[in-house]
């Protein structure tokens, strides 16, 4: 990288409202508007300063639909790694106000995905997001015999049965109790012995650390408000060279889907998710792209990694009142 634009970056930084801006964009990706409310600002301060951070390489924007969410750039090279790495160590922390602020967008982004399934029947086969293409057998066949699962966002329990004839337990995790007793009777209903129904999220697991072999997650990440954090608490819970299998959207631009169907997010990009698992400690990241065949069908992925011995190459700092 040339002198000049590290000069660039560095003068991106010498202001204060851009270093906040730059502290915030350090717990995940946000869009204009929740970067206004978490920083109490105007429109036009936080979208010029936005502007400055992106010309100076630091920041990227990713569209999603009609909405543009900004995070740290994760191709800006050394020196946007290094400036990355001074403003988690250096930047004054959050004030109380910003974090209570911080903690009220994270918080409005979970409860819109668990109201949304706290009043809907996923147990309806016509349910919309079963009409892509089916990531289950995919994800169950990546599944070794004998080895103990996760299920996370396991919803009605829909993967349980066939998770449990091939695993020696499983650990299932909804963040929606009205999904999780749903889950509790087809347990019931189909006899299903060592089956551990959890409520918790993706992004704060109630499971210990290393203490599965595989983790399962079909058609979830789209509702996770930051799925990079996902993969840091997935990677936490599992042991080492444990196996994570995702099964999601690839890039769509359905936008209803975010309003009726409480998706946070519109897809995602392959590069995009191999860098947040090797970012989180994964190696050996396999995609299996996925075309639905029915027209207006999605396309989907299924993904596989495993999770390596290294210590994570991007550590995230904890959300606010997180420890």
């Amino acid at each position: 990288m040339a002198a000049a634009d590290s000069v660039q970056m560095l003068r991106a930084l010498g202001d204060v409202a851009r270093m906040e801006l730059a502290r915030v964009l350090l717990d995940g990706a946000f869009n204009v508007s929740e970067l206004i409310e978490i920083l109490d600002g105007r429109q036009s301060t936080v979208s010029r300063n936005l502007k400055i951070l992106v010309d100076a390489g630091l920041v990227a924007g990713r569209r999603d639909g009609r909405l543009v969410f900004y995070s740290w750039r994760t191709d800006g090279g050394d020196a946007a790694g290094t400036l990355r790495r001074f403003v988690a160590d250096h930047a004054p922390p959050a004030t109380a106000d910003v974090g209570r602020r911080l903690q009220a967008v994270w918080d409005a982004r979970r409860r819109r995905a668990t109201t949304f399934f706290d009043a809907v029947d996923a147990s309806d086969p016509a349910a919309a997001w079963l009409g892509s293409p089916d990531c289950v057998p995919f994800l169950l066949a990546g599944v070794a015999e004998g080895s103990k699962v996760a299920d996370l966002g396991t919803g009605n329990g829909r993967m349980l049965p066939g998770l449990r004839a091939r695993a020696s337990a499983v650990i299932a995790v909804d963040a929606s109790p009205v999904l999780l007793e749903q889950a509790r009777r087809r347990v019931a209903t189909d006899n299903l012995d060592h089956v551990d129904l959890r409520l918790g999220d993706l992004e704060h697991l109630p499971l210990t650390d290393g203490e599965v072999d595989t983790v399962v997650a079909n058609m979830v990440l789209h509702h996770v408000p930051e799925p990079a954090r996902a993969m840091h608490e997935i990677r936490r819970v599992l042991r080492p060279g444990g196996t994570v299998l995702l099964g999601d959207f690839l890039p769509h631009d359905q936008e209803w889907m975010r309003e009726r169907m409480a998706d946070q997010w519109l897809g995602f990009e392959p590069p995009e998710l191999t860098h947040w698992l090797e970012a989180a400690g994964f190696e050996d990241v396999s995609l299996q792209s996925i075309s639905g065949k029915d027209p207006g069908s999605l396309s989907v992925f299924v993904a596989r990694a495993r999770r390596g011995d290294a210590v994570p190459k991007q550590s995230l700092p904890n959300q606010p009142g997180v420890n």
